[in-house]
């Protein structure tokens, strides 16, 4: 059974817009493809693993080629369940508002817990390789203000990071819907934005492959 993996870095619950635009993806991605199982992680309230010193000492090990074992082995056990969750889907859609430009610190957590060498990429001739190539991406990411301008294109870095970090363990498919802008404009104008946003998610769902 294929599988697509719902990413929630938002901690707003029903009131999120971000999660009203992923409703609507998901409403349309189940009519197309009733076959598939839809896993949810919410970053906010499912426990991650802690990154600290002996976690860290395990993923320098891991990238000297060794192997890890005794008590550092069983601090990794959290990360590699977290690891074969994301590497068992076939398709992903992440939820994330912008906090401060970036994605909120969750999110850039989560990714710090799966983005491990051997795991999610592979050192081949000295370049490295990722490992997770050809799964589409959808990234649903509500924002304050407008980032489309000349003038404020610079200060997405939501968009520049995913891409770059999601790229660098193969998946390059990356559709992004963009909820913008939704602070110092008119309830009415808000209610266009996530219904224009709600429709171009039931678009993006119908473009994932079968």
């Amino acid at each position: 059974m294929k599988k697509l993996l719902h990413v929630i870095a938002s901690p707003r619950g029903e009131k999120s817009r971000t999660l009203q635009v992923a409703s609507a993806f998901l409403e349309r991605f189940r009519e197309l493809h009733p076959e598939w199982m839809i896993d949810e992680i919410n970053l906010f309230t499912d426990p991650l693993p802690v990154l600290a010193a002996r976690q860290v000492d395990g993923k320098y090990m891991l990238l000297g080629g060794k192997e890890l074992y005794g008590e550092l082995r069983e601090t990794w056990e959290d990360i590699e369940q977290h690891i074969a969750r994301f590497k068992g889907a076939d398709a992903y859609l992440i939820s994330t508002p912008m906090w401060n430009f970036n994605v909120p610190y969750v999110l850039k957590q989560y990714i710090d817990i799966l983005v491990q060498p051997r795991y999610l990429f592979q050192y081949v001739h000295g370049h490295t390789e990722g490992l997770l190539k050809g799964r589409p991406m959808v990234v649903i990411s509500s924002r304050g203000g407008d980032y489309t301008t000349p003038e404020t294109q610079s200060f997405d870095h939501v968009e520049s990071y995913l891409r770059v970090v999601f790229g660098f363990v193969g998946i390059t498919a990356i559709e992004f819907i963009k909820v913008e802008p939704l602070d110092g404009v008119s309830a009415e104008a808000v209610r266009h934005t996530v219904e224009a946003a709600r429709g171009a998610a039931r678009e993006a769902a119908a473009r994932i492959p079968a």
